[in-house]
């Protein structure tokens, strides 16, 4: 018996010092500052997207794969989000898994889980890549964020400098326990005002 409450014991130490040491790493992970840098190799049901409005070309909806997903109600969109975390504390900050979503103007446009653990050591900046692989086929049934999203770009690339749109990454941390996952009760925000120089910094329009 008293080999039975020991081998608890250690059990109990080990499962609370795992939780708390991942619960101090998110703690800190609240205290970090976020920037949404860039977003590469974004295909849209294998279709480069980048490519798509490098040309002008905004009408999704008549590529081949598009077309066939509106019939399945799967529209698989993949990429990677760079996103640069500053860590202004002298704690080691991390998650190792997290759910998130994309709003454009306030409308959820995309969601998806991540596995990829994040750290960030005190007093450092990461640029942390998030990889994106999702059924975007709701984002394009809606029309009206979907034709926001569309004139911002057609504009923009035909040389409207003074168009704007706010996009918005929501993360939701996770605690693992063994093979539990404990969901964070909350989303920490990353907002990013997108315009013209954006977008021609980062070679999406020329």
């Amino acid at each position: 018996m008293r080999v039975v409450i020991l081998a608890f014991s250690v059990i109990s130490s080990i499962v609370s010092c795992t939780l708390d040491k991942q619960a101090k790493a998110l703690r800190t992970l609240e205290k970090c500052r976020y920037e949404f840098v860039s977003a590469d190799s974004i295909f849209l049901a294998g279709t480069d997207v980048n490519k798509l409005i490098a040309n002008g070309r905004v009408d999704v909806s008549q590529l081949p794969g598009v077309a066939l997903g509106f019939l399945s109600r799967d529209i698989p969109l993949s990429g990677v989000l760079n996103v640069r975390i500053t860590n202004p504390t002298n704690n080691l900050a991390g998650i190792q898994q997290f759910a998130y979503k994309v709003e454009v103007e306030g409308r959820e446009v995309l969601d998806g889980v991540s596995d990829l653990p994040i750290e960030v050591p005190a007093g450092e900046t990461v640029v942390v890549p998030v990889k994106l692989r999702t059924n975007v086929y709701k984002f394009l049934s809606d029309r009206e964020t979907l034709d926001k999203l569309l004139t911002f770009i057609q504009r923009t690339h035909n040389g409207a400098t003074d168009e704007k749109v706010n996009l918005t990454f929501k993360i939701k941390p996770t605690l693992a326990l063994g093979n539990q996952a404990i969901n964070y009760p909350g989303y920490i925000d990353i907002d990013k005002e997108v315009d013209a120089e954006f977008l021609i910094k980062h070679g999406i329009i020329r």
